[in-house]
């Protein structure tokens, strides 16, 4: 084995295993806060958090997933990097206060305006966080990216446990450290990195919106059919029901990380090579979706054998219905593991524009499929229609693959 091939190795695995700690640290944190405030408190937290998630599209428009495919491309990353810091400065002021007057105005007795307000920052931050390891994944800077990736996760579950050791009862003291954490995190990478932020035309706010727009539609649309059915779940059955379904969805949502990772690291090899050596980037492009598809198995396998009596340690018997959700949402884990791999080969191609019209199809399906069955069926029927959407998905951009793979090869002979 070459040097070279032992180079790649090395820095692919630490990407992965950083990324797969850091979601792991996050999610001990997610069950443990559940655990530790039970289904209504921490219900009503998830509640806030998903509201705010759902929404930050507003200021992020899919500008990492523009990063990690145009960064590569650029001569100026740092320029690209500042660009983007401004635009999600802008337009996350804006995001911010629209947010809290709206959500408080409209139901203050889910949405607590203190909470809000320490959500609203925390996910501003963290927004800001990963555009800056965005950078770092593309320049292959793979210790920095996982020295901070790991070490702000691990600084927000060291908060939680000090916390629960102190036998605090108190959420909002929760959001704080966790909302402190991600200022304290950006203001370290930005010391370290330094972005360009001064005028540049290429990287204008104008130039990048125009540039990412597809990225941004396409973000709106994702977020949408993963977010809606906590919201319309916690406005239409309670914090209660919240409270079981969340765990199950973040279990599930948390194994994504491995697929996501290999997304992230294989998207500027693949854009290169699709760039430079058309031959080579299909044959890359079949490895991809080779190991995502085993990777998929194995996942939807282990919640399968696993997934119940795991719940059950980890929560309590309070959320032994999260267990019974998680085994009937694992089909889910095998079609976004190839999604991921789908996803990074559309992108690569520039075809970016083509998973509009399924994610619009997909969007409409969960609001609609949502707002008929959660009323009637609560958490199981929200697990239904995360199963509908995904397999919608799923099979949509499987023959946006194989459709544009087929005019490549035809081009190339």
């Amino acid at each position: 084995m070459t040097d070279e091939k032992q180079k790649q190795i090395r820095s692919f695995s630490g990407f992965t295993i950083a990324t797969t700690v850091s979601q792991v640290l996050m999610m001990v944190y997610s069950l443990l806060l559940a655990r530790y405030f039970g289904p209504e408190i921490s219900g009503g937290y998830t509640a806030v958090y998903s509201l705010t998630s759902l929404t930050s599209i507003a200021f992020s428009l899919g500008l990492d997933n523009w990063l990690l495919r145009n960064a590569v491309l650029s001569q100026k990353p740092s320029s690209a990097l500042g660009g983007v810091i401004k635009i999600k400065t802008i337009s996350g002021v804006i995001w911010g206060v629209l947010l809290f007057f709206i959500a408080v105005t409209v139901r203050p007795d889910l949405y607590s305006p203190n909470l809000l307000i320490i959500c609203i920052i925390d996910v501003w931050f963290d927004s800001v966080f990963h555009s800056i390891l965005t950078i770092f994944n593309v320049q292959r800077k793979v210790k920095k990216y996982s020295l901070f990736l790991i070490f702000s996760r691990a600084t927000k579950l060291l908060s939680l446990l000090i916390l629960i050791i102190l036998k605090d009862q108190n959420i909002l003291h929760f959001a704080f450290w966790r909302g402190f954490t991600s200022f304290i995190f950006v203001v370290l990478l930005l010391v370290v990195f330094r972005p360009d932020m001064g005028r540049d035309d290429e990287f204008s706010f104008s130039n990048v919106l125009s540039q990412s727009r597809s990225f941004a539609l396409s973000e709106i649309l994702a977020t949408i059919y993963m977010q809606m059915d906590v919201v319309i779940l916690a406005n239409t059955r309670g914090s209660t029901a919240t409270g079981i379904y969340s765990p199950a969805l973040n279990l599930i949502n948390a194994l994504f990380v491995v697929p996501s990772a290999l997304y992230s690291y294989f998207m500027p090899s693949l854009t290169k090579k699709h760039e430079t050596d058309k031959q080579k980037f299909v044959s890359m492009s079949k490895q991809v979706i080779k190991i995502l598809l085993i990777l998929g198995v194995g996942l939807t396998l282990g919640v399968v054998v696993v997934g119940k009596p795991l719940a059950n340690f980890l929560l309590g018997e309070k959320f032994y219905e999260s267990g019974r959700l998680m085994e009937l949402m694992s089909p889910i884990l095998i079609m976004k593991s190839l999604e991921f791999g789908f996803v990074s080969i559309i992108v690569a191609m520039n075809k970016q524009s083509d998973r509009l019209l399924p994610q619009t199809i997909g969007a409409l399906a969960n609001i609609g499929l949502n707002i008929m069955l959660i009323p009637k069926y609560g958490e199981t029927g929200a697990a239904f229609v995360y199963l509908i959407t995904e397999a919608i998905i799923f099979v949509s951009y499987g023959i946006i693959v194989v459709k544009n793979m087929k005019k490549l090869r035809e081009r190339s002979t």
